[in-house]
């Protein structure tokens, strides 16, 4: 039997009946969809905690060695960034203010109330190199008026249901940061992540009156959250890395931009239950459409058993019958595999839209749900195929 043969066969097996191809095919892309759930959400996680070093503009970061995640709290002396300014191969060294305990946004209610939401504020120096995104630097006039803050777009909806494309709207809100009177003019777009509904930026100025409690004698901007370096054309980043080491007191870490991220990821993949969660979540969606895909084939293999039969007695090996079996599951994954994704891309949408986090559909996750599909698949038939190749041809008659 050629391998031209065994596809229309195995095609045949599968459609002869539509509707139980209809159910299995809408189990295994339901399987799916749970699968690619999972890895959207951990890659959003990831993608979404680190987007704001994504944005920053520079080669090297200045964090607190007690600074175990960005969404720490955990600062450092402003007087690391005068030290890195004087190091050799420094083109620039500038800091990077960060709140979130004390930055409430409040939304005064018409008579009813107030009602606050905790979000991160990002406090910098207008002049300062510190952002790459050009919706805020083309906006940084508006921020140097007192009192003034652009608001991240992407903020939570139903935390800060704002127009958010209105700007003129938007600026007549009545609104408190931290009990102080707050107006936002203009938005940009960061995203929310698993520790932050919301981002505000404002100049330092502005910053060290929202929260003067962060350094409790003293000036609130003496202390510093990130230090971002620009590194001189001559210099490498690695050189430049081993001079702010050899330079700098031993109570930061000095990171290139690929070291912040990883460290980032690692700590929300191996130091919270979250990765073990959406692990959990792969494996179930990969065991639903493991059981749904067995019982679509064997309950093939059962309504057609006394031809199998024929096949057996006419001579045919175990091979044939294990291709045959293969090809089926094969079908059946690349066929659930397409809807899945369709829905599954649809989903993310509607999901970044709803909560601001990157739920994107990357190519290595394609890969890695498709060959998951492939492998439950091909592992349902070789399971199902079992009985067929146990039994006797003249029994099956």
């Amino acid at each position: 039997m050629t391998r031209r043969s065994k596809t229309p066969l195995a095609w045949k097996n599968l459609t002869h009946d539509w509707r139980r191809l209809a159910a299995a095919l809408a189990g295994i892309s339901f399987a799916v969809l749970l699968m690619f759930t999972q890895v959207g959400f951990q890659n959003a996680l990831f993608d979404s905690q680190v987007k704001v070093i994504d944005d920053l503009q520079g080669d090297i970061f200045l964090v607190s060695k007690a600074k175990y995640t960005l969404a720490a709290e955990k600062r450092f002396s402003i007087s690391r960034i005068h030290q890195a300014q004087s190091c050799s191969g420094v083109q620039g060294a500038y800091p990077l203010y960060s709140e979130l305990t004390t930055s409430v946004l409040r939304e005064m209610d018409r008579g009813i109330g107030t009602r606050g939401f905790p979000l991160r504020t990002l406090g910098f120096y207008l002049d300062d190199p510190i952002f790459q995104s050009e919706e805020i630097k083309t906006k940084l006039h508006r921020l140097r008026a007192p009192g003034t803050a652009l608001i991240d777009a992407k903020s939570k909806k139903k935390k800060f249901n704002f127009p958010m494309q209105d700007e003129a709207k938007l600026a007549q809100y009545s609104l408190e940061l931290a009990n102080k009177n707050l107006t936002l003019v203009g938005t940009f777009n960061l995203g929310t992540d698993f520790a932050h509904d919301g981002n505000l930026v404002m100049n330092a100025e502005n910053f060290a009156k929202y929260f003067p409690h962060r350094k409790r004698f003293g000036d609130p901007l003496s202390v510093v959250d990130i230090g971002i370096v620009h590194v001189q054309k001559d210099f490498s980043t690695g050189e430049v890395i081993e001079i702010l080491k050899k330079t700098l007191d031993d109570d930061v870490f000095v990171l290139s931009r690929e070291n912040f991220r990883a460290a980032e990821i690692e700590f929300w993949d191996k130091s919270t239950p979250i990765g073990t969660i959406f692990l959990a979540g792969k494996l179930i969606g990969f065991v639903v459409g493991m059981v749904i895909c067995y019982q679509v084939i064997y309950s093939d293999i059962a309504e057609h058993m006394s031809e199998f039969a024929t096949l057996k007695a006419m001579g045919y090996k175990t091979s044939f019958f294990i291709q045959l079996i293969v090809v089926e599951a094969l079908l059946l994954s690349v066929i659930g595999f397409i809807p899945g994704t369709i829905f599954s891309r649809l989903l993310y949408e509607w999901l970044a839209g709803q909560t601001g986090l990157l739920m994107l559909m990357t190519v290595p996750g394609i890969v890695f749900v498709f060959a998951m599909t492939v492998t439950m698949c091909v592992a349902s038939g070789l399971l199902a195929v079992r009985k067929l190749l146990a039994a006797d041809p003249a029994s099956l008659f």
